[in-house]
């Protein structure tokens, strides 16, 4: 265990105990034992250089309660130091550590996902008269694609505001769940040991508990807006998902007029949260009240632009006549939300996990927000090293590889109602989705993998699939671009002589090409 002596100065305790010491009988230590202690170097230079100051005051209330027979430390001024960010406030153990960082990540690459699908399916959208039957599977279906990782994003916010904590507050937690055990009958204990007893805090999924969400954010010294933001998003894709559900009702149960309506209205307000949610952002990075400008910062102007950039959109398409505007400025929101959310991935590349909504866990002692570290015993204390830009980079490459997969997927699972060779079909449109089915692979294994490997093989066949995703990326661009091509030839009813290969043999006279 670790004492303290009269001074800020971390000491080792003279003799473990596993009971308060005011409960405890007083051991009388010899000259010798004295000695020692005084010669224990004061370690508060090199706390303070870490960023841990607070964290060690912290703890130095704490066990000082402790000492004095008390369940919890000290209070008073301890409660100014929770209100203080550091990397062991935030970070008490490993598995905490683990699970922001997985959820972050993907929070941040659904983010770019959705933000993806939108930004080519609204571009595409501007020019309905050149895509043919290929309209509503690149427009109306990308959407809903893009609409179920916002809604996956989203709701992964909620989730990992609801479920903030820190050292103090599981240490609560388990100090009354162990109160509560010793009231507790032993009939009782034998019912609830089914459940773990180092389980700390339960884990809630509902992402709508409001109250239990801001009491604990302000108990944190987080403050409520980092759980307004991420419950307004999901507000507003919750809202969005009836003009899907419009559209794809029978004409014959709704009519083409009140699905229109219902569309325009659904996005109207689902634009609207999405617009509160950037600016709730902004409030929580101080955007409006501060100059210094960090990732947090730009990614917040950048997700409050897209949402108004949809608002705006949104608004256009209620008057007749301006259809091209109103899709391309939704087209342009949708670009902007693609570069906030390229900037929260890389703000996780940099652990900066609380991204542009949770501002509480982006301050850990360095400069740049990242944790102080020291790499050897007697070493300096500098800022941590943490992934390269070229890692972020292929995050996106993944991202972009998936999203066009999907694409080419449902354009070659649109032949289906059509086509005599239901085999075929289905075998062309699996081949089609593998390079999704990768990508996604390689995104759940970079959530994992903090250093690109060493060791060979492993670092060869590391590098070499980010290689074989740029080149999928390509194909995967090139056949969505082939298809288009043959989608307007279509819509204009031209025929060409073209050397292609369909089925595997080898076409040269005139056809009327379909993909």
């Amino acid at each position: 265990s670790t004492s303290f002596s009269g001074g800020d100065s971390p000491q080792v305790a003279m003799e473990p105990s596993l009971t308060s010491p005011a409960s405890a009988p007083a051991r009388r230590v010899s000259m010798r034992e004295a000695q020692q202690v005084k010669e224990l170097p004061n370690l508060m230079d090199r706390i303070q250089k870490m960023g841990l100051t607070d964290e060690y005051l912290t703890f130095r209330e704490r066990y000082l309660g402790w000492r004095q027979g008390k369940t919890r430390g000290a209070n008073g001024e301890v409660n100014d130091h929770l209100r203080r960010r550091g990397w062991g406030f935030w970070y008490p153990n490993l598995s905490t550590w683990q699970w922001r960082r997985t959820m972050s990540y993907w929070i941040s690459v659904t983010f770019f996902e959705g933000s993806l699908f939108f930004t080519i399916s609204s571009f595409l959208g501007c020019y309905p008269e050149y895509l043919g039957n290929l309209h509503k599977i690149v427009t109306t279906w990308g959407y809903l694609a893009g609409h179920i990782n916002f809604m996956v994003c989203t709701y992964l916010m909620c989730v990992a505001t609801i479920n903030l904590s820190n050292a103090d507050l599981g240490n609560m937690q388990k100090a009354k769940q162990t109160s509560v055990k010793d009231c507790s009958s032993s009939d009782d204990d034998e019912e609830s040991s089914g459940g773990s007893e180092d389980e700390g805090e339960r884990w809630h999924w509902w992402p709508f508990r409001a109250r239990m969400a801001i009491d604990k954010l302000e108990a944190l010294g987080a403050g409520p807006w980092p759980y307004f933001a991420a419950a307004i998003y999901l507000v507003g894709v919750l809202v969005m998902g009836f003009a899907f559900v419009a559209d794809f009702t029978p004409r014959s149960i709704l009519s083409e007029e009140a699905a229109e309506m219902i569309g325009n209205g659904s996005f109207w307000f689902g634009s609207l949260f999405f617009t509160l949610g950037g600016l709730f952002e902004c409030i929580e990075n101080h955007v409006f009240s501060s100059c210094h400008i960090n990732q947090a910062w730009v990614g917040a102007c950048f997700n409050t632009i897209g949402g108004l950039g949809f608002l705006v959109g949104s608004t256009l398409a209620y008057f007749p006549g301006i259809v091209f505007e109103a899709t391309l400025t939704y087209a342009i929101g949708s670009m902007v939300f693609t570069l906030g959310s390229g900037v929260m991935i890389v703000m996780w590349k940099d652990e900066q996990y609380g991204l542009t909504f949770l501002a509480v866990l982006n301050e850990l002692g360095g400069p740049s927000g990242r944790p102080m570290v020291v790499k050897e015993d007697d070493g300096p204390v500098e800022e941590e090293k943490t992934l390269s830009l070229p890692s972020a980079i292929f995050i996106m490459v993944y991202v972009l590889t998936g999203v066009l997969s999907v694409y080419d997927f449902m354009i070659t699972l649109s032949d289906l109602p059509t086509s005599k060779t239901t085999g075929r079909v289905l075998e062309q449109s699996f081949n089609a989705l593998l390079p999704c089915i990768f990508a996604h692979f390689m995104l759940a294994l970079t959530s994992g993998v903090y250093r690109t490997p060493k060791v060979a093989p492993f670092s060869h066949l590391y590098i070499g699939c980010r290689y074989l995703a740029v080149f999928m990326c390509i194909n995967n661009a090139a056949r969505l671009m082939h298809a288009l091509m043959w989608a307007y030839c279509e819509s204009q009813d031209q025929c060409r002589t073209c050397d292609i290969y369909r089925n595997g043999t080898a076409v040269g006279d005139p056809v009327h090409l379909d993909y």
